[in-house]
């Protein structure tokens, strides 16, 4: 079987990780891997790429969805205008919307609500519940349609399940031709952050960064020559990237270690000064970076975690 033709477009955001990459698959069916953000100038990209392929929007059959933030799905709602085409994605997102209300306030509830316990002061964790929620503007009026189970196959592609960096990240593997499409689960320039995630209902919070680094190893045991990433250029080293991705989160931790010393802290307290420029708009992102060394290490028993007073704290052992 041939290879699909693989055509990278590199989609504008004005958020601080910079472009986002989608990769239109110029075969039978005609598939998009994820879909930007939803602004204007990301849909004439989007549409201007297509056009140089000698296709319509409307030629859209099927779009892979890696994860479901909103620099990956934000175009579906605008595409949905132009094309009838199938959206799948893992399968917790399986017909739902990616943009209901309901969800958008119970995230910001469980943002003020984690902050919170993790030592943020109040006007903080409000600043910060207010920085998240103004990536509204950015989301889509799309559903799901399909749920692709760990392992199932869609056309070349294999299904694998890798969470960590979301909850629903998964990569798109095509092992007759070594390649792989791995959204931000792995990226050739930036650390990708495991964030703080709401549990489901009935159970405890998962630890994202301690989720994150098993399935970094289930993917350094792929064997792929291309990894085609979310954010920046080709991978071509995939498990040298993990390699080193390790060696930084090892270092991470043992910074973190230092910060601790003898004392018991709380991980707002850890986080600002592991980060000591970080504003409200990067609180999240830097709590849950704290939170994830600090887990690892209890993980490792180097640390325990005891309450105060409401708060979560951390002291080595």
């Amino acid at each position: 079987m041939s290879r699909a033709r693989i055509v990278p477009i590199s989609i504008p955001t004005p958020l601080p990780v910079g472009s986002v990459n989608v990769f239109l698959l110029a075969s039978d069916p005609v598939t998009l891997v994820d879909a930007g953000l939803n602004t204007g100038e990301a849909f004439e990209v989007l549409k201007a790429a297509f056009k140089n392929e000698g296709l319509a929007l409307s030629d859209l059959e099927q779009v892979l969805l890696t994860h479901t933030h909103i620099d990956h799905v934000g175009l579906l709602g605008r595409l949905r205008d132009y094309a009838d085409f199938t959206v799948y994605a893992h399968p917790w997102a399986a017909h739902r919307s990616l943009n209901s209300e309901d969800q958008h306030e119970k995230a910001r509830r469980f943002g003020l609500q984690i902050m919170r316990e993790l030592g943020a002061p109040d006007d903080v964790a409000h600043k910060a519940a207010g920085e998240q929620h103004s990536f509204r503007e950015f989301a889509t009026d799309a559903t799901v349609d399909k749920g692709l189970e760990d392992g199932e196959v869609i056309g070349p592609h294999t299904a694998c399940h890798v969470p960590g960096h979301s909850a629903l990240d998964m990569l798109f593997v095509d092992n007759a031709h070594r390649i792989a499409f791995t959204g931000d689960h792995l990226l050739p320039r930036i650390t990708p952050n495991p964030l703080l995630r709401r549990p489901r209902a009935g159970q405890p919070r998962v630890k994202s960064l301690v989720q994150y680094r098993e399935s970094l190893r289930k993917t350094h045991a792929l064997d792929l020559d291309v990894c085609y990433p979310g954010h920046g250029e080709p991978i071509r080293n995939h498990r040298a990237v993990i390699e080193s991705l390790l060696e930084r989160q090892h270092k991470r931790n043992q910074r973190v270690l230092e910060i601790l010393g003898g004392r018991r802290l709380s991980v707002y307290e850890v986080a600002r000064q592991l980060f000591p420029r970080m504003d409200a708009k990067f609180t999240f992102l830097g709590l849950s970076s704290a939170a994830g060394h600090l887990e690892i290490l209890e993980e490792e028993g180097r640390v325990v975690s005891e309450y105060e007073d409401g708060i979560l704290c951390f002291r080595a052992v």
